[in-house]
This record gives structure tokens, sequence and C-alpha cells, in this order.
């Protein structure tokens, strides 16, 4: 999981820096605010401000509309927050800044992003259902499938509506964002302590309200790796030791109080290969059916976490760590069974 989450981050972080603010009556651009060593740095090696605003009167509200708002969403009340919405400029320069082709779109259309598997589920009804917008008296049409953008590094699962840049001149504006990509990683660590300084200098008067840096998103999933680190493989090995090392010793017990049970079958005529095989069968099966168990709970859990969990850092391929982890327990496992097995052999055709 640990190495999912690193692989997840590095698709899902694009830009170096995140800069935003929000609109507290301030209107003005974060770069017109900005001090020139740090908009017109030499650490920036590109970077791009966007504008996300809302419609000031009309059908603002997700509730407002034919679509059904998922139970993971409902419980944060999103039926009752405000549509965002962007310019097909703003769009097209943070494609630009990601290295991806403009695209084009009419006045009478609109396009539709997300940027978490969480709110997927409700971007996509508004293509499946057809759902048009209505702005300023006008009917916009949808053109496009529910597509994945990331418009900062702290989206947290959020729906953008990209419209012609007519349409936004009556928007209220909510989110200032400006987004960079350094020249490269030290230049990075520079721009951070520049970014850090100016803040701390400016206080009240500070041109943005936070930050959100790629490093930051990184050592921040730190803390989540840890856990599911000590959870995974503490616990994890802890227990399934703990379970092979009690079916072991209750195994080699067994056998030693059969002893004269199995001398008994020796007299009867039954060969030794048989009693092995009896032996063999009894043993798996008591190891077997722990397994068996833990693989329906393993089945059940990964079922719900993949949609109720995993779905929270995207849409992430866990086949091969699970095939992985799998291997390590099947080897771990077995070889209690086996040497079980031997010492279990060994007692009986001793006695």
């Amino acid at each position: 999981m640990q190495n999912i989450l690193s692989t997840q981050l590095r698709t899902e972080i694009p830009y170096e820096y995140s800069v935003i603010d929000y609109n507290n009556g301030e209107t003005d651009t974060i770069l017109s605010r900005l001090p020139s060593e740090i908009k017109d740095s030499s650490l920036i090696a590109d970077s791009y401000e966007c504008v996300e605003g809302i419609m000031a009167e009309g059908k603002v509200y997700y509730k407002e509309y034919d679509v059904q708002i998922p139970e993971t969403l409902a419980a944060y009340r999103f039926g009752d927050l405000p549509m965002m919405f962007v310019s097909l400029s703003d769009y097209n320069g943070l494609r630009k800044l990601q290295g991806m082709e403009a695209v084009d779109l009419s006045e009478n259309n609109y396009r539709i992003l997300y940027d978490k598997d969480t709110v997927r589920e409700l971007a996509k009804q508004f293509h499946d259902k057809n759902i048009n917008l209505t702005l300023d008296g006008n009917v916009l049409s949808l053109v496009n499938e529910a597509e994945e953008f990331i418009m900062s590094n702290s989206g947290m699962g959020q729906i953008i509506f990209v419209v012609a840049d007519a349409w936004m001149k009556n928007m209220n504006v909510d989110t200032m964002i400006w987004n960079v990509q350094c020249v490269s990683e030290d230049a990075a660590k520079e721009f951070g302590a520049l970014l850090d300084n100016y803040q701390e200098k400016s206080e009240r008067e500070c041109a943005f309200v936070h930050y959100v840096s790629k490093q930051q998103v990184y050592e921040s999933s730190v803390t989540t790796k840890a856990i599911i680190a000590f959870l995974a493989i503490y616990l994890g090995i802890v227990f399934m030791i703990a379970c092979a090392a009690i079916l072991a010793i209750q195994q080699l017990s067994e056998a030693t109080d059969n002893v004269e049970r199995y001398n008994l079958l020796k007299k009867l005529g039954v060969e030794r290969r048989e009693l092995n095989r009896a032996l063999f069968i009894q043993i798996l099966s008591y190891f077997l059916f722990p397994l068996l168990l833990a693989v329906i709970h393993s089945v059940v859990g990964l079922t719900v976490a993949s949609r109720e969990v995993i779905e929270v850092f995207g849409d992430m391929n866990v086949a091969s760590t699970i095939f992985a982890t799998s291997v390590f327990i099947v080897l771990v496992y077995g070889s209690y069974f086996l040497l079980t097995y031997v010492g279990s052999k060994s007692v009986i055709n001793k006695g």
C-alpha cells in the first residue's frame, strides 16, 4: 500500500507549488499583490494563475439540479455547495502548465472536470443525464464526459465547470490559484523559503492564505504510510506467526499423545507411508482452515476498502501488491506447516 500511495501521489501532484487565496473582499489577483522577488523569481520555470468563480444568481447549488448526491458526499452536505466555474482560457493555461494541448469550447457549451474519484460518480451524472446549465439566460450543453483534471495541489474532491471566458464576467470570484513549476528540486526548496519569509513578514497583508507544495504532500503522506505499515506489517505478521505457532504446538503435542495409537496401527499392518499420508492430511486440514477464513476475510475487506478507502486516494492498482503479500504469507505459513509435519512424523516414526 505504501508503494501504491507513493506512485499515486506522483501522478496527482502536477505542480511544484499551488499558492491559494480566497475572495474575502479582495478581487485583485495573487500576482498583482506579490512582490517582484517572488513572482519574477529566476527559480520559476513556468507558472499560471487561474480564478474559480460561482454564479451570482440562478441555479447555484448542486441540489438544484437533477442529480443524485452519493451517500459518501451527502454526509458532507455536498448538495449545498456552490458549483465552481473556470474560464476556458484558465483551463487551457493549466493544461499547458501540465504539458497538455489546448482545447476549444463554444459559448453554448461547457466541459466538466473532477479531481478525485470520490466525486467522479456525481460528475458523470451531468453527462449521463445530459444536464444543461443556464447562465445569464443562456442554455449551455455539455460536450465531454467527466474528465479528471487537477486544478491545484490541495484538491480534495472538487467538480469544476469550464465555460467560455465571456460567462466569467458576471461570476463572483471564489478562489484564486497560482500554480508554479520550478526549474529544479533545489530551486523548489529555495522558492518555498521565499514564500515562508514573505508570509511571515507580510502577516495580514499577505497575498495568499496558504500554499501547498509537492514536497508538503509527500511529507504529509508519511504518517499515513507509517500507520499502514504498522498495521499491515507488524500486526499482520505477529498474528500470522502466533496463529502458525499455536497450530504447530497443538499438532506436535497431539502427535506425542497419539504415539501409542500409531504403534497399534503399525502392529495391525498399516504401512508407514499410509500413516505419514494420514498425518499429512490431518495437519494440512488444521492449517488450511484458518488460512481459508483469512482469505474470505481479505476478499471482503479489500472489496470494502476499494470502495470506501482506496478511492479516497484515487484509482489504484493493488493487484501487484496483493500478489507479493500473498507469496510472502504462503512462504511463512507454509514453512510452519512443513516444519510441523516433519516434526510430527519424526515423533511418530521414533515411537
